[in-house]
């Protein structure tokens, strides 16, 4: 009788609304999607910057610190316009506004994410002398983003799994392992939440600060691409 009844309770909250979870999961995963793309074309406006010797001009007028955030702030709302505009057409507000405190959490990790990638692009885009001569660590981390896929079968599979655990505390799969694992949880781990955006928080400061150094050397230097060897010692300058 007890089985029965949990399976009918189960039942009861997957047939009331079996969006209810799912949407403000998806619609936080698209902001992510669009911003990080976004913030992939940070990557190849340093680079171009530089090919074109265009970063002289414009750091005659501001600082190295102000260039690197006005392209992470620029293309963060970019990315902003192209999901809101295109989630206004494809989910009605009717779905996920009962959702909101939810969803703002799942934004807010979205965004946590795109400012921990733009940091990263941002910095190892002013170390190319342009993007067709990208090499291989350059390379690697044009594919970061992208690191939360390996964790799609565990997390969809046990949720509160090891792996899931493991690709939430990873600073590169935080966002996107957190958004599945919210996404598909009934209750959420709160205690496993805070860890993580803490841990997000943190590398995002200091990826921050490393991206600054990394730019300030780099986008002036011309006609080679800086090795990793060169990009230790900026950092340790």
């Amino acid at each position: 009788a007890a089985d029965n009844g949990e399976t009918a309770e189960s039942s009861s909250f997957l047939g009331e609304n079996p969006f209810e979870r799912i949407i403000p999961g998806a619609f936080a995963a698209i902001i992510l999607f669009s911003i990080v793309i976004s913030g992939m074309y940070i990557f190849q406006s340093a680079s171009n910057e530089k090919k074109d010797k265009i970063a002289e001009i414009i750091l005659s007028s501001v600082t190295p610190g102000e260039l690197m955030q006005g392209k992470m702030i620029g293309y963060f709302g970019l990315g902003m316009i192209q999901a809101v505009v295109f989630l206004a057409f494809a989910i009605p507000s009717s779905i996920w506004k009962r959702d909101v405190p939810e969803l703002i959490l799942l934004v807010a990790i979205a965004i946590l994410g795109y400012f921990l990638f733009a940091a990263l692009f941002v910095g190892v885009g002013a170390t190319m002398a342009d993007m067709s001569s990208a090499g291989n660590f350059q390379g690697m981390v044009m594919m970061l983003p992208f690191l939360p896929f390996i964790f799609i079968g565990p997390v969809l599979s046990d949720p509160s799994g090891l792996f899931a655990q493991m690709g939430t505390y990873i600073p590169f799969t935080t966002p996107g392992v957190l958004l599945m694992r919210l996404t598909v949880m009934e209750e959420w781990p709160w205690v496993e939440i805070i860890i993580a955006l803490v841990i997000l928080v943190v590398s995002i400061w200091i990826f921050m600060k490393l991206a600054g150094k990394i730019f300030k050397t780099g986008i002036l230097m011309y006609g080679k691409n800086a090795t990793p060897a060169e990009i230790w010692k900026w950092i340790k300058a």
